[in-house]
């Protein structure tokens, strides 16, 4: 089984990273990721296609269509993360695999997802700063921040992704939020996810439990700032 993870990379484009487990006769089971070259919802639909039955697929961002407030982004952003801006190639890619069933929530709040739900809906939405958050059960630094990179990649080791083309740190932050979606699309196969959302879009992240509010308070340490002469 392949779980793949898509996010936007700027507006033409979207990344594809892919995780497959690796058995050991001991645990833990790691998860061998390969990290493709940005392409159009086209071509990454046509890469999918290849292992159409063997794979699941977590997107990092609603469609364009989907644009405007629903139930699920009002829920995460109550927990203390920003929604993904909506992405017109994902779109274009949802509509090529419009044959894979998507999850969705046939009323709205939260829950846990149910086991084997992925045989008959293996696409699913999620959030890649969302992902991270509920890996650690509280906020992490922006992603634009050295401390937030860090700690992105710090727990993508912990939950025992290998780069299976070089070295997580030589990677671009989207191929790390798409790293996390993928690691999302195979905790979903598990049953090992939540949900929260409704009728109008459901976003999926890892943990047996829905998430409350992320803690804040210590994320970041404090640091001296010098006041300007004219303030």
């Amino acid at each position: 089984m392949r779980y793949c993870g898509v996010v936007p990379l700027g507006a033409r484009h979207l990344q594809l990273v892919v995780v497959e487990e690796v058995r050991d006769p001991d645990p833990p089971i790691r998860l061998m990721a390969s990290f493709f070259e940005p392409g159009s919802g086209a071509e990454l639909a046509t890469q999918l296609r290849l292992w159409e039955g063997e794979l699941v697929v977590a997107l990092g961002a609603p469609a364009q269509s989907e644009a405007g407030e629903r139930s699920c982004d009002v829920m995460l952003t109550d927990l203390g993360v920003a929604p993904a801006r909506p992405s017109l190639e994902l779109g274009a890619l949802m509509s090529e695999l419009s044959g894979l069933e998507r999850f969705a929530a046939e009323e709205e709040g939260a829950g846990v997802v149910g086991e084997g739900a992925y045989e008959t809906a293996p696409l699913v939405e999620t959030n890649a700063d969302g992902v991270f958050c509920a890996l650690q059960n509280r906020r992490l630094p922006a992603r634009r921040h050295p401390l937030g990179i860090q700690m992105r990649i710090s727990e993508l080791e912990a939950e025992e992704v290998l780069d299976d083309g070089g070295d997580l740190w030589q990677r671009r932050i989207e191929e790390l939020e798409a790293a996390a979606a993928a690691l999302c699309a195979h905790r979903y196969a598990v049953g090992h996810a939540s949900w929260l959302g409704g009728p109008d879009g459901a976003i999926v992240l890892p943990g047996s439990t829905p998430p409350e509010r992320f803690e804040t308070r210590g994320v970041v340490a404090p640091v001296e700032r010098l006041p300007l002469a004219g303030s």
